[in-house]
């Protein structure tokens, strides 16, 4: 069916944003396009990312929706979770030389309101983006971050358990596996110990919440190349400890194919009623040559 035809909204073409569904509706925000203004606030910007696009999971119909408040500067490469009717946004790439955030940001979806819970400052935080954000825990909730690239300018500290990679071909900007975690109840970051087989520093990658405390990572950009990899880690949070499991090929019973390497890619956990969790990858870029 022609949409276009019937005078329906369409959607403008993009990379790099961000999707999260909430009820039946999934919520389309940020990214790049042709004519947004690289630049770090002008109401050209504040225009564009002042509006959500709605797409409807039962009538198949997008929208526009206008929201209140003040969105993030932050809009390529954003990092963002859902919690009941709220969508989280964390960090991001700016658009314009080396400017990346590290604030935090929720949209309520019942009133399209934004709210700023934490903003951009020099802590220990790292600003990046193209990393990834799952939420954790049950009481209190809490938002994890993983991964992603930074400028070297920005960075306050670095701490002992991460790495910060510096990327080939870029004089300010690093790859890195830094963690942290936001406590929705303090409203406190903290930064975690971490054991086991964690990550390496790596951005463009996928995350998923499998329960309460566990969650799955799968590809990504990795090293100063930014090579793809198809690495699967399993990490779970207790306390305040993640522990990581690289899994190797061939150590699940029965695993079938391995997926090939990428970045850049999208992924869904599903949870059947009679069986485990799967998780469903689609798309993204094989070599490194575009980054």
């Amino acid at each position: 069916m022609d949409r276009k035809a019937e005078g329906q909204y369409q959607l403008r073409e993009r990379s790099e944003h961000t999707t999260a569904v909430v009820g039946e509706v999934l919520y389309c925000w940020g990214g790049a396009w042709e004519g947004l203004v690289g630049s770090h606030d002008s109401p050209t910007k504040r225009q564009c990312t002042s509006a959500i696009d709605a797409f409807n999971l039962l009538s198949g119909v997008w929208s526009s929706q206008p929201t209140r408040g003040t969105p993030p500067l932050g809009i390529i490469g954003v990092s963002c979770t859902t919690i009941n009717n709220n969508i989280y946004y964390f960090g991001g790439y700016c658009g314009h030389d080396s400017c990346y955030h590290n604030s935090l940001n929720c949209l309520d979806t019942l009133t399209l309101q934004w709210k700023e819970l934490q903003p951009t400052s020099d802590n220990s935080v790292t600003k990046r983006g193209f990393g990834g954000m799952i939420v954790m825990g049950s009481e209190p909730q809490q938002l994890l971050v993983i991964g992603g690239e930074a400028p070297i300018s920005t960075i306050t500290q670095y701490h002992h358990q991460f790495e910060y990679i510096k990327i080939t071909g870029h004089v300010d900007r690093v790859r890195t596996n830094e963690q942290n975690i936001y406590n929705l109840s303090s409203g406190q970051w903290t930064v975690p110990s971490v054991s086991g087989q964690c990550c390496p520093p790596t951005s463009a990658f996928i995350i998923e919440r499998i329960n309460h405390n566990k969650g799955i990572m799968y590809g990504g950009a990795v090293a100063d190349s930014g090579r793809p990899t198809n690495s699967i880690y399993l990490f779970q949070l207790s306390h305040n400890t993640i522990n990581w499991e690289c899994l190797k090929q061939g150590a699940i019973l029965n695993d079938g194919l391995w997926p090939e390497e990428r970045w850049a890619h999208a992924s869904t956990i599903i949870n059947g009623v009679s069986t485990s969790p799967t998780l469903v990858v689609i798309g993204g870029m094989e070599d490194s040559t575009s980054e």
